[in-house]
């Protein structure tokens, strides 16, 4: 029974450490760092790719008012499609993914750095799951909308506004 319980804490634990709000600490804690580092650029596209995901599935969640499965283990106040923890923890993912590519250069810190980026995102999601504050439709609908707005905003800000460094 001491094993449920501590499994069942950890999961509170994972989810809490993707709530929107921590990753919101976490992500203006990296703006300060990217910012005073002069790479303002990089600063902008955390801000627009973050803010652009949010707000999509802050919409989707508001205008479709899906609830909360029924056994769920916690209790949550929001809707439940899409899951905002996987959007903010596909946001993390994709960010440390695109920014290992472009700084890393060593396989080995590359590879580890790319598994500590899916793991976060699969830890997330699976402890929404886990809790069954979740199905996995939710999870994947919110991995693709914060995957597809970094993807998106970086691209616009490298390929079509370039007067922003």
């Amino acid at each position: 029974m001491t094993e449920k319980i501590s499994f069942f804490n950890f999961q509170i634990l994972i989810s809490t450490l993707g709530d929107e709000k921590v990753m919101l600490g976490v992500a203006l804690a990296v703006l300060l760092m990217l910012y005073i580092h002069g790479m303002k650029k990089e600063s902008y596209i955390i801000v627009f790719a973050s803010t652009t995901a949010m707000s999509i599935t802050y919409l989707i969640k508001n205008l479709l008012k899906i609830p909360r499965p029924l056994d769920a283990l916690v209790i949550e106040d929001t809707y439940r499609f899409p899951s905002g923890h996987a959007t903010m923890a596909a946001i993390v993912m994709t960010f440390g993914i695109l920014a290992t590519r472009k700084y890393v250069r060593n396989t080995i810190v590359r590879v580890i750095l790319y598994s500590i980026s899916v793991g976060w995102f699969l830890l997330i999601s699976y402890s929404r799951l886990y809790l069954h504050v979740h199905y996995y439709i939710d999870i994947i609908i919110g991995g693709l909308i914060g995957i597809l707005s970094v993807l998106l905003i970086t691209i616009l800000f490298t390929k079509h506004l370039r007067y922003y460094k």
